[in-house]
């Protein structure tokens, strides 16, 4: 069977995330599922709750600042220099290394592009309570932190918009298995049943999310982890 225009388009690099996500949209319409129309929709303009960000948009990063370290009588300042966390436990350290990312995927595109063009990282500034949680767990009295940011590459926002196109794809694969050329974006002349819709919705969802745990419903929500840091 020839493959959808828009799977070919979207497998050779024709039309952008944008456009495929789009598209998309019309066709998930047809499933009668608000989740994976949720889905499309936030990264289409970006999210606005933590509790519906992928993981593929959660990012660890590496912490940098400027701090002041010695003895009772002499201290070495370090500028733009990694900050040691000190036995600091793990959940702790993940909340405090986690990026969120929040942007739609157009945003994301210009982002990368001008973390690209400048040749710098992309930041989150850490706030002063967190400050002092990184001197707690270091137990050093002559460790001075005067301020911090989490950074992350350019690279990590390209990965998140590969992720996106990757399961996107892998989504309309399997719509075009179950209901044939998609070409006409319009689902409505299949003959399957209600529970057989949702069940290829259910499926979509996995593919999407990555995560075999998903249970499609009209009464389920999809929402994920517990960190609550954002960009800045």
């Amino acid at each position: 069977m020839a493959k959808s225009r828009i799977i070919k388009d979207l497998a050779n690099s024709a039309i952008d995330i944008h456009t495929a996500l789009k598209r998309a949209k019309v066709l998930f319409s047809e499933l009668n599922n608000n989740e994976l129309l949720y889905w499309v929709e936030n990264e289409l303009v970006g999210y606005k709750n933590y509790e519906d960000l992928p993981d593929y948009r959660k990012l660890e990063g590496d912490i940098f600042g400027s701090y002041s370290v010695g003895s009772l009588y002499r201290f070495i300042r370090y500028t733009n220099a990694s900050i040691p966390l000190g036995k600091m436990p793990e959940e702790t350290k993940k909340a405090i290394l986690t990026v969120c990312i929040f942007d739609g995927v157009e945003a994301l595109k210009d982002l990368a592009l001008q973390s690209t063009t400048k040749e710098g990282n992309l930041a989150k500034n850490i706030n002063a309570d967190a400050l002092g949680v990184i001197n707690k767990y270091n137990k050093n009295p002559f460790l001075r932190i005067e301020s911090a940011s989490v950074n992350i590459g350019p690279h990590n926002i390209t990965n998140i918009i590969s992720i996106i196109e990757n399961r996107l794809l892998d989504a309309l694969l399997l719509l075009e298995k179950e209901f044939g050329c998609l070409d006409e974006l319009d689902l409505s002349d299949s003959n399957k049943t209600e529970l057989e819709i949702n069940e290829i919705a259910q499926k979509i969802a996995v593919i999407i999310y990555n995560d075999n745990s998903i249970k499609i419903g009209d009464e389920n929500k999809i929402s994920h982890s517990d960190i609550t840091s954002d960009t800045q």
